[in-house]
């Protein structure tokens, strides 16, 4: 991870949310948490960077992905838990391309309902690319070039409650008694977390109800085929230990009062 000069963190939320799962096409299904690549692609929007409809033969990738793909985010979701309400949506899609033989082609669509998320940014300030992305996420009101959506054209969003932090304002965190990270990470391998809990009291009987755990696999970059790679998610409240390989391995930084893991 390069070095981190400043961390600005927004809010995006929309009516409707879409980031369509690409293993399935009877019925499209959508990831919970946003993945890393759709940030990308939202800050790619905010700061005029060409998407996937502009790309030419000749490009490995878009544009945005290109220029911001090494950039550490960090995320943390709004809904309950981590989890946000879905609705499966069912429509006729007419248009020509989608119908060779001249038929309707039926849509069936599951959809978030208000998702809405906590974003972070790590930035560089000896990149213009992320002075760029300063300059127009710190303008009130937020400036961009392109309409950003969460998912789909159809689904604009909103961004709000910006917040910048500098270099004062937040530091690394190395940890050196149990802690709670409270932002989505990678939970390596699928087994890291189960290895790093803090044991707790089999006895508490309150446990249930005070520990939440939401797992999910997601796309984090894209291969040379364009094909997303995957990690495995975690985002809960509970405690970790801060002397194992995994805690040691994440790039955690205390930012207004929160355990924040950039990825």
């Amino acid at each position: 991870m390069s070095k981190i000069d400043k961390i600005i963190s927004f809010d995006i939320s929309s009516d409707f949310g879409m980031f369509k799962k690409p293993d399935v096409n009877d019925v499209y299904f959508t990831f919970n948490i946003i993945p890393k690549t759709q940030i990308l692609g939202i800050l790619g929007a905010v700061i005029g960077l060409k998407g996937y409809n502009q790309m030419k033969e000749s490009d490995d990738y878009p544009e945005f992905y290109k220029r911001l793909q090494y950039l550490p985010i960090g995320i943390i979701p709004y809904g309950n838990k981590g989890l946000f309400q879905k609705r499966i949506i069912k429509y006729n899609n007419t248009v020509g391309y989608a119908n060779k033989d001249g038929g309707t082609l039926n849509i069936i669509e599951q959809t978030l309902i208000t998702p809405k998320y906590q974003i972070f940014i790590g930035l560089d300030l000896s990149n213009d690319i992320h002075k760029k992305l300063d300059k127009y996420l710190s303008a009130k009101p937020v400036e961009y070039e392109y309409i950003p959506y969460m998912g789909k054209n159809e689904f604009r969003l909103t961004i709000e409650d910006v917040q910048c932090f500098e270099d004062k304002d937040f530091s690394i965190f190395k940890p050196t008694d149990e802690f709670a990270i409270h932002s989505l990470f990678p939970n390596i391998g699928n087994e890291a977390l189960k290895k790093s809990e803090a044991l707790r009291d089999p006895f508490d009987t309150s446990m249930s109800k005070t520990y939440f755990y939401y797992f999910e696999k997601l796309p984090i970059a894209l291969d040379e085929l364009n094909q997303y790679k995957y990690e495995n998610f975690a985002y809960t409240n509970a405690k970790l230990v801060h002397d194992t390989w995994f805690v040691k391995s994440l790039s955690l930084f205390n930012v207004n009062k929160k355990v924040i893991c950039l990825y």
